[in-house]
């Protein structure tokens, strides 16, 4: 029987295992490479498609302006707003508006503005206000808070609430 069972042991052949997973990995590789090379190409792809969607509002996405200092002159109507530029992308602001929160009327309404913030940078933009006293020490004014908005071309609104002088 002895011989009989190494006989049979001796007629077959097989692939070893380390061919056998030499192998395997080698069909692996070669169909996930097709697959992730294909994959990243749809992907570059729909990239590419979306940079031409819409590039304005691309741009809306990327700008953020900040308030940086306030000032309300004292002896005379003017705002002084300090503002930064904060995001990626030049901003453009088309108008400006106040309002005094307690009454909700509108100290500054400018729609006419063209003033552009660069990137990195902070300017400064004077406004004069509608106020019927001639300065901001007047008791009807001094002690109010008021909501300072900023629309830009790119349609985003920025907006803070600031008092005169602390008080």
């Amino acid at each position: 029987m002895k011989s009989r069972l190494t006989r049979s042991f001796k007629k077959r052949r097989a692939v070893s295992q380390i061919i056998g997973s030499l192998l395997a990995l080698g069909i692996v590789t070669s169909i996930g490479s097709v697959l992730l090379f294909n994959g990243m190409k749809q992907i570059n792809a729909f990239s590419y498609d979306l940079s031409f969607y819409d590039n304005a509002k691309n741009e809306s996405f990327r700008e953020d302006l900040i308030f940086e200092h306030i000032r309300f002159d004292p002896s005379s109507k003017k705002i002084s707003l300090y503002i930064a530029n904060t995001g990626t992308v030049e901003s453009t602001i088309t108008s400006i508006s106040v309002v005094k929160l307690d009454t909700q009327n509108l100290v500054v309404d400018r729609a006419d503005v063209n003033y552009t913030v660069h990137i990195e940078n902070s300017n400064l933009l004077d406004v004069t206000a509608n106020i019927s006293t001639p300065n901001w020490n007047d008791p009807t004014y001094l002690n109010s808070d008021y909501t300072i908005s900023i629309v830009t071309s790119h349609g985003n609104f920025f907006s803070t609430i600031a008092r005169p002088f602390n008080t």
